[in-house]
């Protein structure tokens, strides 16, 4: 109905006629509208733990598809922190027949236990191998716990003793396991190295990386460093002479090669960890009271050289001891510490300054040499297999 004046009545005004529903704007209906997507897409959401992405999936299409894009799920693990993980143990039934494995991730910056893992299985279990937020457990399964799916090493699943690795291939994008296996009838070298492709019941002999030890089994310390698509593998000695020896075995190529390690006595302890993408070694020599951080400056000449020296304060950790003895592990590349006492576990920062305390019911909490970065990605290593 027009006026006189041209204008229009408002449609509620006019008799006989319903005013319809006014809309909302997106402004008032979306308090993201008018945000920068590049913002959003590119700095916010790839911030988010796993648990959130899952949860925004359901706000709305255009998020849905996004966490479902492949270039974002490997954006946004890029961009997780990868934590330390503790391993402690709890009795369900009231005898050590019901003895259950919890596995914690700790975020060091601000000194809070992560989620216990949920895995499809029950029961006393280590952790063999971890890479890209996958573990290695009981030598015949691979899962990813951020997703809760998983499947057998091997297609027909069938276990694999003396696990050494577990990483991924670059060129194939495939994920392998290295392992080893003994063979009597060899003199020189006794064990044979394989790599496997995992799913699969691929596997082949690649050079055996201890030609220059007459009959002597790896013994293993600690997990293999993955850098620059090559498994640096630390061989520790306890028994008769003592040594200290690294591996460096390249993935591409499958060759190895002896590493000098750090200036350290042989009878010292030693641990290997990624240090900001460079190759480092925590030193002890009692692998509690104090250790010495070394970095490989110099890769093609192992070259290294002496970063910095931590001190924990021994009297302070004896208050939290219960019993037993207690332990300590660098485990970040800002010269973190976690000790495990019986019923506690203690961070420090490399000052010897305690940060954070954490009370266990359990056994004596272990950090364990693994670590752990939440992954989204759909792997095809988990098509067509199980889903807890």
């Amino acid at each position: 109905m027009l006026l006189r004046s041209g204008r229009r009545l408002a449609a509620q005004d006019e008799p006989g006629r319903t005013a319809p529903p006014r809309r909302r704007s997106r402004a008032r209906s979306d308090p993201l509208a008018g945000f920068p997507d590049e913002i959003l897409h590119q700095e916010i959401l790839p911030r988010l733990p796993a648990k959130s992405v899952l949860r925004f999936r359901a706000v709305c299409r255009s998020w849905r598809s996004l966490a479902s894009d492949p270039a974002f799920l490997l954006d946004h693990h890029r961009r997780q922190p990868a934590l330390p993980l503790i391993r402690s143990c709890r009795i369900s039934d009231g005898s050590r027949r019901g003895l259950e494995t919890r596995l914690n991730a700790i975020h060091l910056r601000s000194a809070k236990l992560g989620p216990s893992f949920q895995f499809p299985f029950r029961g006393s279990f280590a952790i063999r191998a971890s890479c890209d937020g996958l573990f290695v457990v009981f030598n015949h399964i691979i899962c990813n716990p951020a997703t809760r799916e998983w499947a057998t090493l091997r297609q027909d699943g069938k276990p694999i003793q003396n696990l050494i690795a577990l990483f991924r291939h670059q060129p194939s994008g495939e994920f392998r396991v290295m392992y080893w296996r003994n063979n009597s009838m060899e003199l020189i070298c006794r064990q044979e190295y394989y790599i496997l492709t995992v799913g699969t019941n691929n596997s082949w002999r690649v050079d055996c990386p201890l030609t220059e030890v007459l009959a002597e089994e790896p013994s293993i310390f600690g997990a293999p460093v993955l850098l620059n698509g090559s498994l640096h593998i630390h061989w520790r000695r306890r028994s008769g002479v003592h040594y200290h020896r690294i591996r460096v075995f390249d993935t591409v190529a499958e060759t190895s090669r002896l590493m000098s390690p750090p200036p350290v006595n042989p009878g010292h302890v030693m641990h290997l960890l990624d240090m900001g993408g460079k190759l480092a070694a925590s030193t002890s020599e009692d692998g509690m009271t104090g250790m010495s951080i070394f970095l490989l400056q110099d890769p093609e000449h192992d070259v290294w050289a002496f970063q910095y020296q931590i001190k924990l304060p021994v009297m302070e950790i004896r208050r939290f001891q219960e019993q037993g003895d207690w332990r300590a592990k660098v485990v970040s590349e800002e010269g973190d510490v976690l000790v495990s006492c019986y019923g506690h576990l203690l961070q420090y920062d490399k000052k010897g300054n305690l940060v954070a305390k954490f009370k266990y019911d359990d056994d004596m909490p272990m950090v364990i040499p693994h670590k752990f970065k939440e992954s989204l990605i759909q792997h095809t290593i988990f098509q067509n297999t199980n889903k807890n």
